[in-house]
């Protein structure tokens, strides 16, 4: 008996196992293909001791597999939903205030207040004068402050 013929006969059950296997987005067939693609990368199906076995544990890999890689898309989906309608992830406060700058100014604000680094490097950095790096901390700084006495406010 060669591959072909014993892909034939086994394929009805693979099938049918595959449908109960995968998850609802993911065609049956599909999942059998890959299984039985990688499969032939390794090994010959008729060199295989039980052939429908090997197939049926590399279908239950491919779909946890795809199960996993669909939870992180979920996840980042989620994300990306409340990051577009205008809610900010959950970070500390500090975060969500640096947040509200633009990512020029944070990076400024960064490299000088965290990394320690001078106006001149991070001036070098950014692409701009070490002046208008002062510049810009200055009113990163100032609507730091205002936005903090703001919320006091509230």
């Amino acid at each position: 008996m060669d591959d072909a013929a014993l892909f034939a006969g086994l394929y009805p059950s693979l099938r049918a196992f595959a449908a109960v296997t995968g998850s609802v987005d993911v065609e049956p067939d599909d999942l059998v293909q890959e299984a039985v693609a990688r499969t032939l990368r390794h090994h010959r199906l008729v060199d295989l001791d039980d052939a429908g076995a090997y197939l049926r544990r590399a279908i239950v890999n491919l779909a946890a597999n795809r199960r996993r890689s669909m939870a992180r898309f979920r996840l980042a989906f989620a994300r990306l939903d409340r990051v577009e309608e205008g809610q900010s992830p959950a970070y500390p406060s500090d975060l969500n205030d640096l947040l509200r700058l633009e990512p020029d100014a944070r990076a400024l604000l960064y490299m000088i207040e965290v990394e320690g680094h001078s106006y001149a490097v991070a001036a070098g950095v950014l692409g701009i004068t070490e002046e208008a790096a002062r510049a810009r901390a200055v009113r990163a700084r100032r609507r730091l402050r205002a936005d903090g006495e703001g919320a006091g406010n509230e």
